[in-house]
């Protein structure tokens, strides 16, 4: 009996809030059993098995009970009934009473027989910790981790009843003799009892009432990314990932906007990972092997209790934690191939340098090129003066190879429980000594001191590396790239003599081949230790203390440069050789303490959680430049000439204190309420302004559990309506450099100074004395950013479970927005930050998901759509603010796009004549431009809206399915109501050595072509070129479609499993980035329009080849 109970206790361990009161309350007269039963489930979470047959003759119960435990409420209702109950973990089994039998002689004992079996999944792995018990017994097993049980039965026809969480229980027939048996479990697609990580604890699905979204460990199996943050794209509907600019190894990581773009600053969510409060930095430093589950916390109901971070949402990240049982180990491993997604379709040199020509007649210049010489481009008769040069061909190598690998181990006794994983991530470019490597580590620790005490530790820690060739021009790996795509293929790679061909920026190609080099060395741990004391039944006390630390050493080498002319001679020189030492290092300690509260009585289930924290971060920064190095191999710091050198430094602290609570109540899961409170200090904001108080409510109605709505349950499993209103803070005042870490000015209340300025004294013989002075003006009265959000959502399932969908509104408002306006030249300082802007956002979130199983086959199909509407509403009189093409101003998105509305391409003096006056050098070929206003000339009055680089519309599809030892899954991601801008820098140029043209420009206005695609040519770097204006011309649909993910995967057969010792063996293929839909030229990548150029390293596909394997 003891150990049945025991190993159903291991198998059962979700119990949730009503379960941990475990007492009955209920009075009733001539009511059915079987509805008994339900408000004894209902009221105390226990699960109960038993045959229709037997309780088909049960008489009607009365009964009066008020805090009655489990067993005395089962012994009231079954007195008198001809059934008997056992308890079993949180399991009830009601049997009917068998009637005595004369006892058996020992002849007639039949002999023990084993039986023996295994549990698998919808997918054949095995499940370990599933309760496998006789019906009507106490005889069972647990399953171990291959998934296999062992019980002694008498041979006789008997049930078992097959219980595990996450699953459906079963009943499953085993017939006389029958000695083998296998069973395989299907999920509970019921998401409802799933379990949700929310704010300083868990809630059941069904109980939330504010906007959550959540994946878990299948999810993000299904899509082998290298970074955290871009494997929610296109999972949750309001969650907005674009990816970065660049992808580069190491620099790959894209943004997050959770509900659109909420503020003018920093628009990062914060990350939550085990309970420590951290910034999306650190997402992508996490193995995504080592995830359990990922929640967003998207409204400010949600988010209310983590404050004054929490204005743009809240991604919580719960990392895998170990079981009881022998150690089970995991192995994951892919080799990738990466291509890029579109290179520019440069056009060869013949064509650059007619297309040259053009462009000068176009300028009222001469030809640079004869016809003889552009035949030479053409022919390759005279490869050094005449050349063709592929630039693209050289730099890229045509492929890179990533690959990882992660060991995973997770078990434990009774008392303590671990896991412990250790990962490396390797990536070669597809430019050489281009490299990201990071190798992760992490213990995740939990222990039972006494039965009421509890301690956990949880630690990781990535060191990652990042290698880039650099250059003596610019020192940056960025201009590299530039270069490479902007040097003319006429410019020889390098002349007959073997020196490099060079322009004046110098040669690309020499610089990748050179010794010129960045290295970057980032470290980061975060750890937090705690515990869970229950004081009395139902408190708990939960202190913790958290560590982050962030260290980053980067060492920047640029190598000199000689060029010489193709006759040897020396033409200029690229130096002297240098480098430049960095140093970053911050120190973040947070404490912790929380008591929460957990009562039922009757119907109604309380649950109170009242919090302090503070937290102190302590940053240190410094740098070291020398140069000169005589030998390029040999390049420390200490190796270079101190003329010339230079140091500097600086420290910075930060520190934050807070109080929080919250309540949730609902009756009897039919009505449910939640109410956050957080009280905020932040030392960046002056005394008097430096507390904020951010309130939220929430409440939500379980419609499904009226009884009105019985009729309806055939059809409608679930049906739950939302409300929610909330305040949340930003107090993220400061600015980010490239590292991540912040800029001057940290208090913005405080002027800030700098060192180094000169003052003159004294009248016919002045001395000069060095000194500081003020740069930045202060503003004492400077104010959190707060936004104010309400929201209504609906949660429903149909078809028995099958088919769920969920609906969210969300009106969002940012006020305060911290902003810098211009100051009078008068002033002078840099003008004061002040609250002067205000946002909002407001939008629709869709989600629909179907699942089923028919017999080994099983599908599921997941839609989410986001609708999201972003202005500006207020910048007290600071704007417009113009940048380039883009525009901040009020009644317009973030980031809009500005400029002339195009009506088309002159094509001749006379229709210039006609209209509205644009420039003195405008002629036929060249843009036309609307007038807005009508005062019969094209100014900045008559610029114009023009589309907004943040999509209206986002969304993702999920398709997977599995047959037997098969599976496959299909991930579509895109968006639509978005705009790109198709300036110079996505079509290329032309120039004698500078500007390197794509085909699109093979398509420009030319007398004999005046239906042409795009104006009259221009070259580089002519700033009177009247086609470069920003206008619609330019503004181009950014909606696209893309597979994102494609896998295929097969798992061994158990049979063959068994022979080599291994429980699951895995191989599979994944395609990422597979294909695109869209309206753009190819080499642009249209989920990050905005940044996207010729000049960026490019974006990659990857074809990977895996293996999962556990034994």
């Amino acid at each position: 009996m003891k150990l049945t109970s025991f190993m159903l206790l291991l198998a059962a361990l979700e119990v949730s809030a009503k379960g941990n009161a475990q007492t009955v309350t209920y009075s009733a007269k001539e009511v059915s059993l079987r509805k008994v039963l339900n408000i004894i489930k209902d009221q105390t979470g226990y699960v109960f098995f038993y045959d229709k047959e037997d309780i088909k003759d049960s008489h009607p119960v009365s009964l009066n009970l008020k805090n009655a435990s489990p067993q005395a409420a089962m012994e009231a209702v079954l007195r008198d009934q001809k059934l008997s109950f056992d308890i079993q973990g949180n399991t009830i089994f009601i049997t009917k009473m068998e009637t005595p039998v004369a006892a058996a002689t020992v002849a007639n004992i039949p002999p023990p027989v084993t039986l023996t079996g295994k549990v698998t999944d919808e997918n054949g792995a095995p499940v370990p910790g599933v309760s496998v018990v006789i019906k009507g017994t106490q005889k069972g097993a647990i399953t171990d981790p291959g998934g296999a049980f062992h019980i002694a039965t008498t041979g006789e026809n008997v049930t078992l009843l097959v219980t595990s969480i996450g699953y459906e229980s079963q009943e499953v027939k085993v017939a006389a003799g029958q000695t083998q048996v296998n069973i395989r479990l299907k999920p509970d697609v019921s998401s409802l009892k799933q379990l949700v990580v929310v704010g300083y604890g868990v809630q059941k699905k069904a109980n939330l009432t504010g906007a959550v979204a959540s994946i878990g460990t299948k999810e993000l199996a299904n899509r082998p990314v290298t970074s955290l943050g871009n494997a929610l794209q296109g999972t949750m509907p309001g969650v907005t990932v674009t990816a970065a600019a660049s992808g580069q190894p190491g620099s790959d990581a894209g943004t997050i906007r959770i509900r659109g773009i909420g503020t003018l600053n920093n628009a990062d969510p914060i990350v939550v990972v085990d309970g420590v409060i951290t910034t999306l930095a650190n997402l992508n430093n996490i193995n995504p092997d080592d995830i359990a589950s990922m929640s967003v916390l998207k409204d400010a109901a949600s988010a209310a209790i983590y404050g004054s971070r929490a204005a743009n949402g809240v991604i919580l990240v719960t990392t895998k934690q170990g079981k009881k049982g022998v150690t089970q180990v995991t192995y994951n491993a892919y080799v990738g191939k990466q291509k890029a997604t579109g290179l520019p379709d440069f056009l060869p040199s013949w064509q650059a340098a007619t297309l040259f020509n053009q462009a000068r007649i176009n300028e009222g210049k001469t030809a640079r090129y004869t016809p003889e010489e552009i035949q030479k481009f053409k022919d390759g008769s005279d490869p050094f003066n005449y050349p063709n040069t592929d630039w693209l061909g050289m730099f890229y190598k045509g492929s890179g190879i990533q690959q990882n690998h992660y060991l995973g181990l997770s078990g434990g006794s009774e008392k303590t429980q671990y896991n412990l994983s250790l990962g490396l991530f390797d990536e070669n470019g597809l430019v050489k000594k281009t490299n990201a490597t990071r190798y992760t580590a992490r213990l995740n620790l939990n222990s039972e001191v006494r039965s009421n005490i509890h301690v956990n530790a949880n630690v990781g820690f990535t060191s990652t590396g990042k290698k880039e060739p650099s250059n003596p021009y610019t020192g940056d790996f960025t201009q590299l790239v530039r270069q490479i795509n902007r040097i003319s293929s006429t410019v020889p790679y390098k002349y007959k003599n073997g020196y490099y061909g060079a322009i004046g920026d110098g040669n690309p190609m020499a610089w990748l081949e050179g010794a010129s080099l960045n290295q970057y060395a980032y470290y980061d741990l975060i750890g937090n230790v705690g515990a869970d004391w229950e004081i009395i039944k139902g408190l708990h006390f939960k202190p913790s203390i958290a560590y982050i630390m962030k260290m980053n050493r980067n060492k920047k080498f640029a190598a000199d440069q000689q060029y010489y002319t193709a006759n040897g001679d020396s033409s200029f020189y690229q130096g002297p050789s240098y480098v430049r030492d960095e140093n970053y290092l911050t120190n973040t300690l947070t404490q912790q303490a929380l008591l929460e509260y957990t009562r039922s009585f009757a119907k109604h289930n309380f649950k109170i959680l009242g919090g302090y924290s503070q937290e102190h971060t302590k940053g240190t920064f410094d740098d070291g430049y020398r140069k000169g190095f005589l030998i390029n191999a040999l390049n420390d710091v200490n190796l270079g000439y101190t003329d010339g050198q230079t140091t500097s430094g600086y420290t910075y602290e930060m520190a934050l204190q807070s109080f929080f609570g919250r309540l949730n109540y609902d009756y009897d899961g039919k009505y449910l309420f939640e109410a956050n409170l957080r009280y905020d200090g932040a030392s960046r904001f002056a005394p008097d302004y430096r507390w904020g108080l951010f309130p939220s409510f929430s409440a939500g109605w379980n419609i499904d559990r009226e009884n009105f709505f019985a009729g309806a349950k055939e059809y409608i499993s679930n049906l739950k309506l939302r409300a929610s209103w909330g305040q949340l803070g930003n107090q993220y005042v400061k600015t980010y450099d490239a590292t991540n870490y912040p800029t001057f000015p940290y208090y913005p209340y405080v002027t800030t100074v700098s060192s180094g300025q000169n003052y003159t004294f004294g009248g016919t013989n002045p001395i000069i004395a060095s000194g500081f002075a003020p740069v930045n003006g202060a503003n004492a009265g400077l104010q959190w950013e707060s936004t104010t959000e309400s929201g209504l959502g609906l949660d429903a399932t149909f078809l028995d479970n099958k088919l769920n969908f969920t609906a969210d509104y969300f009106y969002k408002k940012t006020n305060n927005i911290l902003l810098t306006p211009p100051a009078a030249s008068t002033y002078g300082l840099n003008a004061p930050v002040q609250n002067a802007g205000a946002v909002l956002n407001k939008g629709w979130e869709f989600s629909l998901g179907y699942s089923d199983r028919k017999g080994d086959f099983s599908y599921s199909a997941n839609f989410n759509t986001a609708i999201i509407n972003t202005k500006i509403t207020d910048l007290h009189g600071t704007g417009p603010i113009i940048d380039g093409y883009t525009v901040q101003q009020e009644g317009l998105p973030i980031n809009s796009l500005y400029g002339y509305i195009a009506e088309g391409i002159f094509q001749s003096a006379d229709e210039i004549a006609k209209a509205p006056k644009q420039s003195t050098t405008t002629a036929p070929g060249d843009i036309k431009y609307k007038d807005i206003n009508g005062d019969g000339k094209i100014n900045s009055a008559d610029r114009q809206y023009l589309g907004n680089y943040f999509p209206k519309v986002t969304f993702g599809l999920n398709l997977s399915g599995s047959w037997k030892n098969f599976d496959a899954s299909i991930f579509l991601q895109g968006a639509a109501g978005v705009k790109t801008y198709i300036d110079a820098g996505k079509l290329g140029a032309v120039g004698s050595t500078v500007g390197r043209p794509t085909t699109a420009l093979l398509d420009t206005w030319t007398p004999e072509n005046t239906g042409a695609a795009l104006p009259r040519i221009w070259s580089s770097y002519t700033q009177n070129d009247p086609n470069g204006t920003p206008s619609s011309f330019w503004v181009k649909d950014g909606s696209y479609l893309r597979l994102k993910n494609l896998q295929i995967g097969y798992t061994l057969p158990e049979n063959l499993l068994k022979r080599i010792g291994l429980t699951k063996v895995r191989f599979y293929y994944s395609g990422q980035n597979i294909l695109t839909f869209d309206h753009l030229y190819k080499w642009i990548d249209p989920e990050a329009p905005n940044r996207s150029s010729i000049y960026y390293y490019p974006q990659v596909k990857v074809n990977t080849l895996g293996v999962n394997v556990s034994f």
